[in-house]
């Protein structure tokens, strides 16, 4: 794949590990020497000279590091008028952001930016989940997770001689707020949201920023459908603003407090390295790495590497716990809620949640040498295999090629679609019919038409069946899939998520598709349900699935159905909802492999998250 770079080290090195052919741009400039801090002259400037290379070239998709890719250019025909880079050029924009995207663009007006950030073909991927779920309720369309990794390089896998390690404990990192400095003063309205914030994550850990903020205290007015783009832009730029004591104080909770005690604590044997220590907490620190193979092994020579995740991130990794790992070195962590996502702890790395258990667990390693050998060997190989810039490529790649450059939704009414395309239908196959209130529409529809409604919960079901009786429409106890048997479905907080996909942490419908609990139920293919009901396959006109993530899955069920199907109405996600839930795009790719074409995608209550697409038969 063509991939154009806008020139940053880790996706050059990860580009050529997949040999992509990776052709760089160039980034904004700015005095500084900090191409985040370029303000909208210079995004401009650079934009017109990306756009000229990228028009003789034919680069697939855009890729950069937190935003450097983000370029207007002037409208030929509207000098008034600015246009994204990305979308003059007709390519997605992929961005991996590593900092909180409402700091990130330091030179640009906020309301620019809020602008830009509507962009669907622009894919803002950020590395801590609380923060995804923010900029999603926000309404920001294509906002993903991707967390940190390691740099794609070469990397000493010799297991760790025990006995040779430097029997001190390390930290590596910088001194990162000044909110607590002596010279710094605050009116106290900017300082109770961070405080609130901050006491009530002590007490209910779970809590985000967001949900304290709006949910629990109702410090300002949420962001809601009816809000045009200048309103919800103002609230925005209000509640980052109120948010930056949090960070502040979180930072000093998941971080500064383990240094200070450390160094306090164990004097010389706890090696500081990182600027700003000294002047902020007078704290000794040793002199900087010269080199990064010394940065690396260093990582291998201590006895444990203390990781502090500093106070941007609610639930993420820092590119520290990936990079300790990589090198080989034993990782002890304050806990993150995301961290076993990526590791299993007490075996590829180790925790610790307060001072005690800090000092324990120091004391414990200090004192088996052997298990935490074995533990770093084991974090590595896992690093290694999983979390380099690469896999992360590959992620994104994924999403991009599955993302639709436009999302146009319809202006017709979904019904009317459905009577114009099959006035008359023989067969209607209702799959994820819940309690029935789709069947009931087919049925108006469709008045002398075989209709059958598929749901497999127990108690969903009891209710569609009342639904039947009323409308003559068959009920089917089963889910649908690509493969017949039984299965354990999910079920959530809203019956009308019950998936048969796992659960997503951090997802923007999280509060409807949170796990309650499992049921064992019957799942069967399309085609194997026909055959063994005595309906042809031939004479099912019209298939809609709203199964919850596992479309794709009964659409593979479905071969023989969709050889003649006329209709295939799908519920499609925009955004991953469920952990490994196929998107938009890779069900589009699949129905038009199908001898389909998609006629009309509707949009839902929340377009920016899911939709309806209705493909028809060509």
């Amino acid at each position: 794949m063509k991939l154009g770079v806008f020139e940053h080290g880790w996706w050059k090195a990860a580009g050529e590990a997949r040999a992509h052919d990776m052709r760089p741009l160039p980034v904004p400039i700015h005095p500084s020497g900090n191409p985040h801090a370029s303000d909208l002259a210079a995004r401009i400037a650079n934009g017109s000279s990306a756009v000229d290379i990228l028009r003789g070239q034919s680069t697939d998709i855009l890729i950069d590091n937190a935003g450097v890719g983000l370029g207007f250019v002037v409208k030929p025909d509207r000098p008034d008028q600015l246009q994204l880079v990305h979308e003059a050029v007709a390519r997605p924009l992929c961005s991996h952001f590593i900092d909180p995207i409402s700091t990130t663009f330091q030179g640009l007006d906020w309301r620019i930016l809020w602008q830009a950030l509507q962009s669907r073909t622009w894919i803002k991927a950020v590395w801590d989940r609380a923060q995804m779920v923010e900029l999603q309720r926000f309404g920001v369309p294509s906002v993903v997770h991707l967390p940190m990794a390691a740099i794609n390089r070469r990397y000493d896998t010799r297991p760790l001689d025990s006995t040779k390690a430097c029997n001190i404990v390390s930290f590596v990192g910088g001194q990162n707020t000044s909110f607590f400095s002596p010279n710094v003063s605050l009116p106290a309205n900017r300082l109770l949201a961070g405080v609130i914030g901050h006491a009530v994550r002590g007490d209910l850990p779970d809590t985000s920023f967001f949900d304290s903020f709006y949910g629990l205290y109702g410090l300002g007015e949420p962001p809601n459908d009816s809000d045009d783009l200048g309103k919800r832009a103002t609230k925005t730029m209000e509640y980052f603003q109120a948010k930056l004591f949090y960070n502040a104080s979180l930072c000093i909770r998941n971080r500064d407090r383990f240094v200070i005690f450390l160094k306090r604590h164990m004097g010389d044997s706890f090696n500081l390295v990182g600027r700003g220590w000294d002047t902020a907490y007078g704290l000794k620190t040793a002199p900087r790495f010269e080199t990064t193979e010394g940065y690396l092994n260093h990582f291998r020579e201590v006895a444990i590497n203390i990781n502090l995740v500093n106070g941007n991130a609610e639930t993420g990794l820092n590119m520290r716990h990936f990079e300790i790992t990589a090198a080989g070195g034993f990782m002890l962590c304050y806990a993150q809620r995301e961290l076993s996502e990526c590791f299993e702890v007490g075996k590829e790395c180790e925790v610790f949640r307060n001072e005690k258990e800090l000092i324990d667990k120091i004391n414990f390693y200090m004192n088996h040498p052997v298990e935490r050998a074995a533990i770093a060997l084991a974090g590595q190989r896992r690093t290694l295999s999983e979390h380099l810039y690469s896999h992360r490529l590959d992620t994104l790649l994924r999403i991009a090629q599955s993302q639709p450059r436009e999302i146009q939704f319809a202006k017709t009414d979904m019904w009317d679609d459905f009577r114009s395309l099959v006035p008359e239908a023989d067969v209607v196959l209702d799959c994820g019919a819940n309690v029935g209130h789709m069947a009931r529409r087919f049925r108006q529809n469709y008045p002398n038409a075989e209709i059958y409604a598929f749901e497999p919960v127990s108690t969903v079901f009891e209710e569609l069946k009342k639904t039947c009786e009323q409308t003559g429409v068959v009920p089917v106890k089963k889910a649908v899939g690509n493969r017949n048997g039984q299965a354990e479905i999910n079920l959530t907080a809203s019956p009308e998520a019950n998936s048969l996909l796992e659960f997503q942490s951090g997802n923007p419908c999280e509060q409807w598709t949170r796990v309650l609990g499992k049921e064992r139920i019957d799942v069967c293919t399309l085609d194997q349900w026909c055959a063994d009901n005595q309906v042809d396959a031939k004479r099912v006109d019209i298939v809609k699935l709203d199964v919850q993530g596992a479309e794709l899955q009964a659409l593979e069920g479905a071969s023989k159905v969709l050889e003649s199907a006329k209709l295939v109405h799908v519920e499609v996600s925009f955004v991953p909802i469920y952990r490994n839930c196929p998107l938009f795009g890779e069900v589009d790719a699949f129905m038009t492999k199908r001898g389909y074409r998609r006629h009309a995608l509707y949009p839902s209550d929340q377009p920016h998250n899911w939709g309806d697409a209705l493909y028809v038969k060509t």
